[in-house]
């Protein structure tokens, strides 16, 4: 179970002589537990969903973690999934146990965190050792699930959910009766990406693209003969798929894929091992991805502005002090602005799920007396009032009373706050 909550509060950074004026971002440490992972999050980085060999669980700063224990199932056991979450915080993805003509198997489940209501996505009357489906992508409004769901003699398959409508689809195979599976949808869940094995067992990249009669056509990825590996992203428009790199192709760069473009490399590898490519935004600008097995190469944000840049570089940039010995080394989520990184850490003691908030504020505007937004007349009038007074809000240089250093900032602040 995950017990504790640990963080690098900005007051902490701050006497560490780190950014003392603004607020920087923050880094949580959630809990020193094996095959624990944060895997997404809400848009403004509030609301994070994870698991851990337990149960399904949800993280807020004001809740901690909150284990949905005895309701969902974890991966692992012939069980799969991930967890989502949509945009607004409030519908998490998981497993529930499900009973159908007295059997009880995992099925694919949106959760309610507000209502704390269970929804599964329902089944088509098979299923594999525990599990009749799983959910592995969703859309930012829940409404567009997809994953890997179960056909007879446990033939699994990819399929697309809309849980509006209950509109179900088999997204097939290429290679005949050879698993598929959905990683990820666009936002209007016309693109979807995954994989399909091939006959002698390599998983191949993956992309179905709805036509206008509802049915999707699949386009597995190749560079000539070289096999692109498994799909694992769709931007949040569908124009732009990523995927996992394969030595063969471009010396293990992480690949992007478009109808208009075809299969490219992205940028120039930062590291050595193969590329993954974990989650990227609206318009597939930026793209969070580590390198090497488990992240041994390194974790990265690419931008199509400034490349790959590290994780510890973003987290200094953002005046945040990674713990000494602790590594950011395997991000899985992130907010559609970059600025909330998920994922999970190793530490000199293990691992941890991890929240990077790279959110800082402004410095406070102190100057600003009367808090209107603006400094000017009615704050100079304040500070005059107080002069000469100790432990008053115009003592604006800390040094106990309020006198002529105090006007000297007061006036180099004039006007609007930034």
């Amino acid at each position: 179970m995950l017990r504790t909550n640990l963080s690098l509060s900005a007051l902490a950074i701050a006497a560490a002589g780190i950014a003392p004026c603004a607020s920087a971002g923050e880094l949580f440490l959630l809990g020193l537990v094996p095959q624990a992972y944060a895997d997404d999050c809400s848009e403004d980085g509030r609301v994070v969903v994870g698991y851990d060999t337990q149960s399904y669980w949800y993280w807020t700063r004001e809740t901690g973690v909150v284990q949905l224990l005895g309701t969902t199932v974890p991966p692992g056991n012939s069980v799969g999934g991930q967890g989502c979450m949509t945009a607004d915080g409030r519908i998490m993805s998981c497993s529930t146990l499900q009973d159908f003509k007295g059997l009880n198997k995992a099925e694919g489940t949106q959760y309610d965190i507000q209502m704390t209501l269970f929804q599964p996505l329902g089944n088509i009357g098979f299923h594999c050792d525990s599990e009749r489906n799983s959910v592995w992508g969703m859309s930012n409004d829940g409404v567009h699930a997809v994953g890997l769901m179960e056909e007879a003699f446990c033939d699994a398959i990819a399929y697309y959910r809309n849980t509006q409508t209950g509109e179900l689809v088999n997204l097939g195979s290429l290679y005949f009766y050879k698993p598929s599976r959905a990683n990820d949808v666009s936002d209007d869940g016309a693109t979807i990406c995954g994989w399909n094995d091939d006959y002698v067992g390599w998983r191949q990249g993956a992309v179905w693209r709805r036509n206008a009669d509802g049915t999707y056509t699949q386009t597995n990825i190749a560079a000539g003969p070289v096999k692109m590996s498994e799909a694992e992203c769709v931007s949040g428009n569908g124009q732009w798929v990523f995927g996992l790199g394969r030595a063969g192709y471009a010396g293990g760069a992480m690949w992007r894929w478009s109808a208009a473009t075809g299969l490219q490399p992205v940028g120039t590898n930062p590291s050595s091992g193969n590329g993954y490519a974990v989650a990227t935004n609206f318009d597939g600008s930026k793209v969070l991805c580590f390198y090497g097995v488990m992240g041994g190469g390194g974790s990265f944000m690419w931008t199509a502005e400034n490349g790959y840049t590290p994780l510890s570089t973003l987290a200094a940039n953002a005046g945040v002090q990674i713990p000494e010995g602790w590594q950011l080394n395997l991000p899985l989520g992130m907010s559609d602005d970059g600025l909330t990184i998920v994922g999970t850490a190793s530490g000199p003691q293990g691992t941890s799920p991890f929240v990077l908030d790279l959110r800082t504020s402004q410095p406070p505007c102190t100057a600003d007396l009367d808090g209107n937004g603006e400094v000017g007349a009615p704050d100079l009038a304040t500070l005059l009032s107080q002069w000469g007074t100790f432990g008053s809000s115009a003592d604006l240089d800390g040094n106990g009373d309020v006198g002529a250093p105090d006007i000297a900032i007061l006036l180099s602040a004039w006007g609007a706050c930034p």
